[in-house]
């Protein structure tokens, strides 16, 4: 990590942790944001020369099988939004998961623009789970972790 992005990383934890209850840092650097139906990961990354880039994004819906309709679905709307998109997240060994996803130039962060990014991120992951889940089945990050 740069300095400035270790100072980046430490001013988002901070922010955060202000704004919202149970914000943490998990074993892979991910700031960690919980919601009701989902939470928020926030990655600051030595991505781009000098600037950094800071990725929020949260899992829509887990577990779920991978249709052609599914990816249909996703190749035909994930772009469809205002700002983020949704996307497949593939671990090796795992069920494809469903996410939205934004990022930023790490430069461009201040406290305000973090805060509405993650809570945007969030309420639309929130949103289209209770749009797509009774479509395409899977379920909620946190029903997951539940079992």
């Amino acid at each position: 990590m740069s300095d400035f992005t270790d100072r980046l990383r430490a001013d988002c934890f901070g922010w955060l942790h202000e704004q919202y209850s149970g914000v943490y840092v998990n074993g892979q650097g991910a700031i960690i944001v919980p919601f009701q139906r989902t939470v928020a990961f926030v990655d600051v990354e030595d991505k781009l020369a000098a600037t950094g880039r800071v990725n929020v994004h949260a899992p829509v819906l887990v577990g779920m099988r991978l249709t052609p309709e599914l990816t249909e679905h996703v190749a035909l709307n994930g772009g469809n939004y205002l700002y983020g998109a949704l996307s497949f997240y593939l671990e090796e060994g795992e069920p494809p998961a469903l996410e939205f996803d934004y990022s930023m130039f790490g430069e461009t962060v201040t406290e305000p623009v973090l805060k509405m990014a993650v809570a945007l991120v969030a309420g639309t992951a929130e949103t289209v789970q209770r749009e797509l889940q009774p479509r395409f089945g899977g379920r909620s990050i946190l029903d997951q972790c539940l079992d």
